[in-house]
């Protein structure tokens, strides 16, 4: 099978888009940007992400470390592509506080995961990392950021009140 005609129709599938921030082996803050994103499972409150085997941020995704699902808000866009490239300070310029376990939480996201990696898994060329879900929080009036055929967009929903 041809790699692009695969990658290009897997590109129909419209997407979120995530930063997955941790912490790495020396205690500096780590992040990628990843639309291989999924929950998993309501109980427990489990999610996952596809990690590539070469990133760099590989070794801080080992079962018990924290690390946190950042989704975007449309407002995120340039947060999303900073943290696409590599060899960069992708916290330079990036809003953010800490949490509990002292992960880089971005500030406009539209929703927020705390997590501690559950299980890592083969996937191919990925490792799929489950995460366990210990906090969350979002942000209803924010719109999302999506990734559709290698591009980024986004749709205006009207605010839903899901009590």
């Amino acid at each position: 099978m041809d790699q692009r005609e695969f990658r290009n129709t897997l590109g129909t599938f419209a997407t979120g888009v995530t930063i997955i921030t941790g912490k790495g082996e020396n205690g500096e803050n780590i992040g990628l940007t990843a639309n291989a994103f999924s929950s998993l499972s309501l109980d427990p409150p489990l999610v996952l992400v596809c990690i590539d085997k070469n990133s760099y941020s590989v070794p801080a995704f080992q079962p018990g470390r924290p690390f946190v699902v950042n989704i975007l808000s449309e407002e995120q866009e340039s947060d999303c592509w900073t943290f696409a490239k590599k060899g960069t300070d992708k916290f330079a310029n990036a809003q953010y506080e800490l949490s509990e376990d002292g992960v880089p939480m971005l500030k406009e996201n539209l929703s927020t995961l705390v997590c501690d990696v559950h299980e890592v898994l083969e996937g191919g060329d990925h490792w799929i990392v489950t995460g366990l879900v210990k906090a969350i929080s979002r942000k209803e009036e924010k719109q999302p950021l999506l990734f559709y055929k290698g591009k980024i967009c986004s749709i205006s929903i009207p605010a839903v009140n899901n009590q």
